[in-house]
């Protein structure tokens, strides 16, 4: 299980300190420099985060006095890593699983990708599902025309997603022989629901 008292920015932190030992300065220049900074490219929210790791025994400074050399991870920030990197995706979690996906590049283990995958696209064709089912009905209905082609957007952006993850299985295995089997069953994911209050404001008077 993940430790959730640790965010997406710092497992961002603890997979690119696994990847190599880095400097505090050397962490902001990747964030401000390629699409990780997403998760934050600001010293204020880098250096209190790093902090955290520290105190949580996650990672240690090595290399120079006052803790200021290159960050290394420990044993046990490998080990929350490789929880965080193993979970299951679910609806809550899509807006960030693909900062997961990144780092199960550098993961020796090329099954945890395929795991990954197959719950992706479980979890995105469960919100298409949802969303359709939430458009036939009574509350879709009623809303307007710009609020039900909203929904629609968001369950076409679903759909291409689930689409993308059994393309990207599919190039992976071309890498692998013989095919990886599916690690984990497909379940049945729990969607999340469109908002009510959204649905309410925006049906026709």
């Amino acid at each position: 299980m993940a430790n959730r008292n640790i965010t997406s920015l710092g497992y961002a932190l603890l997979g690119l300190i696994q990847q190599e030992p880095r400097s505090g300065y050397a962490l902001r220049k990747v964030f401000e420099t390629t699409p990780i900074g997403n998760y934050s490219s600001s010293p204020g929210s880098i250096y209190p985060a790093l902090d955290r790791l520290r105190k949580a025994r996650l990672i240690q400074a090595r290399g120079s006095r006052r803790g200021k050399g290159d960050v290394h991870i420990t044993k046990r920030g490998s080990q929350a890593l490789l929880a965080w990197l193993m979970l299951p995706v679910d609806a809550a979690d899509l807006p960030a699983a693909l900062l997961r996906f990144a780092f199960l590049q550098f993961h020796s283990d090329r099954r945890l990708t395929f795991a990954f995958l197959d719950s992706f696209e479980a979890a995105t064709r469960a919100q298409v599902e949802a969303l359709r089912q939430f458009l036939a009905s009574e509350a879709g209905k009623a809303l307007r025309q710009e609020s039900r082609l909203a929904v629609e957007h968001g369950r076409r952006v679903y759909s291409t997603s689930a689409q993308w993850a059994a393309w990207a299985r599919r190039q992976l295995e071309a890498e692998s022989s013989p095919v990886v089997p599916r690690l984990l069953p497909v379940r049945k994911v729990t969607a999340r629901k469109p908002n009510r209050r959204f649905a309410a404001t925006s049906s026709t008077k």
